[in-house]
């Protein structure tokens, strides 16, 4: 009876624990989400193993420098014996020189001694492409940093949103309340009452469009971090404003130095400058040393055929040289050189590229950052000129119209604030993308 019960609590265990485990709701913080990103982001994974693919490489180049070993073993089978005819001699006699049955085993060592320098500017192609893979993991770390960090600010702002939808349902609900003791009283008519209504049925259809917002933002912020897209989050609020201590010009002049994309171009400039070296190793000739250990035999063990010696061992020194392509490697070579020049003038497009990038960026940094103050204070007004309305509506100084109209400017004063510090928090995180570093900021003593 008891293993039965036993039984049962374990299959509904392995059942349900996937479930449970997933409702338990997960608190991060800001550095934390960008550490879980950085670990489990599929993208980061994708250039870690680039990276490891590009050492190999360098063991493959490293590899070419050493002797190669192989080794074969053939069968050959002739249809009659192999003879020889002595000429010049009386009825010039003939006698079998080696069997029907042939059986070879050799091992042969080639060890590269000269080849133009092709293999010194392999392998230092292959150390190039392991700065490379480095190159585009930073640049994909930076990149999953400003996606994380704006998706983070983006639920944020979803819960604000969310905030001030219940703020705008409970302010609603109060004034509904009024209005029906009013109406009761038989001080205002039914079409007050009716506005009241419906702009309350409004606010919680605002607030149920908030709510589904709020969980497919969380929904994307968890794809980022390779969470379940199901998985409760709760984030730590740092939604406020952080004076920026940088300069325009300052931020370029970063820019230049710190975006992995121009030091990815000039990593690719050194490569086509060493492939140019590599298609100019046909220039020259090809030296190699050769190694040879052969039997022979006419059965399978190879142990002599009664003809010749069973074994030999041969050591040869062997150069070639292809002179003459029809201009093969001299248009290689110009080619070659072309894309260099293309990529000169890439990088140089990619630097005014990136000046832009910072110059958009630092604009709308500073544009957001003007209307954090503005918005602000229109917070305050909207809150005093709700709060003044609706003590008049009590008193019936004004109609149930000013009110709601009241609310409705409170309600859009707040979202503006809201979206005013998310896209300046956006920005600082588009102008760090930019330049390629993490900008210092100090969190404003404000509290609104």
């Amino acid at each position: 009876m008891y293993s039965k019960i036993n039984l049962l609590f374990f299959v509904l265990y392995f059942l349900f624990f996937p479930l449970l485990a997933f409702a338990d709701e997960i608190y991060l913080d800001l550095e934390r989400s960008l550490d879980l990103a950085l670990k489990n982001n599929y993208l980061i994974l994708e250039k870690k193993a680039q990276i490891k693919a590009a050492y190999e490489n360098l063991k493959v180049a490293r590899s070419e420098f050493l002797p190669k070993l192989n080794t074969s073993y053939g069968y050959r089978r002739l249809k009659e014996s192999p003879y020889a005819v002595l000429r010049g001699v009386p009825g010039e006699p003939s006698f079998v020189t080696g069997p029907k049955n042939n059986y070879t085993w050799d091992i042969e060592f080639d060890q590269p001694i000269f080849t133009g320098f092709y293999l010194t500017n392999k392998y230092r192609l292959s150390k190039l492409g392991i700065n490379i893979a480095k190159l585009e993991d930073i640049e994909a770390r930076q990149e999953i940093v400003k996606q994380v960090k704006v998706a983070y600010f983006q639920v944020l702002l979803a819960e604000k949103y969310k905030e001030v939808a219940e703020i705008a349902v409970k302010n609603l609900e109060a004034h509904l309340k009024d209005a029906q003791a009013l109406y009761d009283a038989g001080i205002i008519p039914m079409n007050d009452l009716l506005k009241s209504k419906v702009a309350l049925a409004n606010a919680k259809q605002d607030l149920v469009r908030a709510e589904n917002n709020l969980k497919a933002t969380i929904s994307a912020f968890n794809i980022l971090l390779a969470l379940d897209v199901n998985q409760p989050v709760r984030l730590k609020d740092i939604l406020a404003y952080r004076p920026l201590g940088i300069s325009l010009d300052k931020a370029i002049e970063i820019a230049i130095g710190q975006r992995p994309e121009l030091k990815l171009l000039a990593e690719r400039i050194k490569q086509m400058e060493l492939q140019i070296r590599l298609a100019r190793s046909s220039y020259y000739p090809q030296i190699a040393m050769v190694g040879r250990y052969e039997r022979i035999g006419n059965h399978p063990n190879v142990n002599g055929n009664g003809y010749t010696n069973p074994y030999n061992f041969y050591l040869t020194l062997q150069a070639k040289w292809t002179f003459w392509e029809w201009g093969k490697t001299r248009s290689k070579i110009k080619e070659l050189n072309w894309k260099k020049v293309a990529l000169n003038r890439e990088f140089s497009r990619m630097k005014d590229k990136v000046k832009l990038q910072v110059k958009n960026a630092y604009l709308h940094l500073k544009t957001a950052e003007k209307n954090i103050e503005t918005a602000r204070i229109s917070v305050g007004q909207a809150k005093e000129n709700y709060r003044i309305t609706d003590l008049q509506y009590k008193e019936q100084v004004t109609t149930s119209t000013e009110v709601l109209d009241a609310q409705t400017l409170l309600t859009q004063a707040q979202n503006n604030y809201y979206g005013a510090l998310y896209r300046y928090n956006t920005a600082i995180a588009q102008l760090e993308r930019a330049i390629g570093k993490a900008i210092n900021v100090q969190l404003s003593l404000r509290n609104d």
